[in-house]
């Protein structure tokens, strides 16, 4: 029996660090640490669509986060309030945050289809 994991990936188009929210995040003081913490953040919502969840039960607290970023707590909760306030990040009923515009950057494979395709790639090349 094969082993076929799913895994998703973050998509960034050319143009993302050209979008107004990115470059006025990038401007302010600290910018740079926020935009990379906003790509962290992205790259840990993918498995749940885009909410920022330890498990299917347990949202991310700002603690949790600045762990996770390997940040500082009161760094993460400044970054949390501008992304709030960029619309990137949206809060939810059940207190977990939501990243706004996900699903322009995800992903899915999985190991199967992977293998598939490197394949199709290899017969390609000598056909």
């Amino acid at each position: 029996m094969s082993d076929n994991r799913k895994y998703y990936y973050l998509k960034l188009k050319e143009s993302y660090f050209d979008d107004d929210a990115i470059v006025l995040l990038e401007s302010m003081q600290d910018g740079m640490l926020y935009s990379n913490i906003l790509l962290k953040l992205y790259l840990k919502s993918l498995k749940y669509g885009g909410t920022l969840q330890l498990d299917e039960n347990i949202p991310y607290t700002a603690q949790m986060i600045a762990t996770i970023t390997r940040q500082q707590v009161g760094t993460v909760e400044r970054a949390l309030q501008i992304f709030m306030k960029l619309g990137l990040v949206e809060p939810l009923d059940n207190g977990a945050l939501y990243m706004s515009n996900i699903e322009l950057f995800i992903g899915q494979s999985s190991t199967e289809g992977e293998r598939k395709r490197r394949a199709r790639m290899k017969i390609s090349e000598h056909g």
